[in-house]
């Protein structure tokens, strides 16, 4: 991997074919080689391509927590500056979404269009006690106390039990995660509230959601669509959270088919 030092923190990232840029941008627990890793390739063929690890996931420097997403947006946004990207595409999954929608919103210039993949623009009551006392969890126990739980509730029961080298796969690309990095993204995760910014949201818009997401869930997908002014919305039926890594083929082609529409 690359690496480049922005916004006080070391960010590494992989970067692969040429043309228009798009940027993948992964969530909590992820990387964006591991998260996007079916779709780096297929992409490359026709843009340029990069991903890049988040402050405390990865390869990425561990800093000291509070993260927010305005924190994690100001890291995009040096990140691109460093790598001479002017106008992109961003594609975000879970945190990442919310990360990528509240760039376009509060620098509209810098963004060509978006695609949120089980993008999540904030969470209810319950789930902010519920991702505080993740955080909690991993700070007293460490990744193991929760690794088996996340994969289990982000991957529908029919994956897992088609796939069960990659469920065991991505139990370990949790449990690998900085506990402290971790527990300061799941914070942020807490603190956020996009929703209220999408209205302002003025390039074209993908979301994509599972039908089985709890965490991003087809309602709250429909609620969000409402709020954006292009915005297309694609279900994709017996998935769950972690699309990417369910759903890649029909992820790229929602994907591609968007792009060569949005311009």
């Amino acid at each position: 991997m690359a690496e480049i030092e922005v916004n006080g923190a070391r960010t590494c990232y992989v970067e692969q074919g040429s043309g228009d840029p798009v940027v993948l941008v992964h969530g909590l627990g992820g990387t964006g080689r591991d998260i996007f890793k079916r779709l780096l390739t297929p992409l490359s063929e026709q843009y340029r391509v990069v991903a890049y690890d988040l402050r405390g996931s990865g390869q990425s420097s561990v800093t000291p927590g509070p993260y927010t997403v305005e924190l994690l947006a100001d890291d995009l946004d040096a990140f691109l500056k460093a790598l001479g990207l002017d106008t992109v595409t961003l594609v975000g999954h879970s945190l990442g979404g919310g990360i990528i929608l509240h760039y376009a919103a509060t620098r509209p210039d810098r963004v060509r269009a978006v695609v949120g993949i089980g993008a999540i623009t904030g969470l209810s009551e319950q789930g902010k006690e519920g991702m505080e006392a993740r955080a909690q969890a991993v700070e007293r126990q460490g990744m193991a106390a929760v690794a088996e739980t996340v994969a289990t509730n982000g991957l529908a029961p029919s994956f897992r039990q088609s796939n069960p080298d990659e469920f065991q796969e991505f139990v370990s690309l949790i449990t690998a995660n900085d506990t402290a990095g971790y527990a300061a993204q799941c914070r942020a995760l807490v603190a956020m509230d996009v929703t209220s910014q999408l209205p302002e949201v003025g390039c074209p818009v993908l979301l994509v959601c599972g039908e089985k997401d709890q965490a991003s869930t087809p309602a709250a997908n429909i609620v969000n669509a409402a709020l954006i002014a292009a915005v297309r919305l694609v279900e994709l039926a017996d998935t769950a959270h972690i699309i990417p890594w369910e759903q890649p083929d029909a992820v790229l082609a929602a994907l591609t088919t968007f792009l060569r529409t949005a311009g």
